[in-house]
C-alpha cells in the first residue's frame, strides 16, 4: 500500500548548479546522495528537503543511465515520483494487477537504503513512478 510522497526526482545536467538553486530558492537542508543509494550505478545526487518531501537531484555523465538518456531526449526536468510503500513485495502484485508495468517484474532491487520498483511510464501516462520501500 502507498504510504506517501516519498519525493519529486529531477533530471539535471550539472548537479553543482542545481543544487545551488534549488537550495537557494526552497531554502531547505542539503545532503549529497553516495553512489551506493543508487540502485543503478553511475548517478550523482542531492536531496534538498522541504517538510519531510526530497527533492532529489540527479546528473549523470554516463551514456548507459536512464538520467542521462533523459536529459539527451527530454532535457532538464521532473523524472520521476518517488511513493514509500509498506510491503514492496505484495505491493508489486497488487501494482502488476492495476496495470502498472514494472522494471524489474520478478522481485525488487536492493540499494543501500531498502528496496525498489519502477513503474514504467508507458503504463503510467507517461509519467515514471519508484516504489520504496526503505529499511526501517
Amino acid at each position: 500500500m502507498i504510504k506517501q510522497l516519498y519525493g519529486v526526482n529531477i533530471a539535471v545536467k550539472d548537479l553543482d548548479e542545481a543544487v545551488k538553486k534549488y537550495s537557494a530558492i526552497l531554502g531547505g537542508k542539503v545532503e549529497w546522495t553516495k553512489p551506493e543509494d543508487f540502485a543503478f550505478p553511475g548517478l550523482r545526487g542531492a536531496t534538498v528537503w522541504v517538510g519531510d518531501v526530497r527533492i532529489n537531484l540527479i546528473a549523470s555523465s554516463n551514456p548507459d543511465t536512464s538520467i542521462y538518456k533523459f536529459v539527451e531526449s527530454r532535457g532538464e526536468g521532473v523524472f520521476l515520483l518517488s511513493f514509500q510503500v509498506t510491503d514492496l513485495p505484495n505491493d508489486m502484485k497488487d501494482l502488476t494487477a492495476k496495470g502498472v508495468k514494472l522494471v524489474s517484474p520478478d522481485k525488487p532491487m536492493t540499494y543501500s537504503g531498502g528496496i525498489v520498483n519502477f513503474g514504467h511510464p508507458k503504463s503510467l501516462f507517461g509519467v515514471q513512478m519508484e516504489f520504496i520501500q526503505p529499511k526501517e
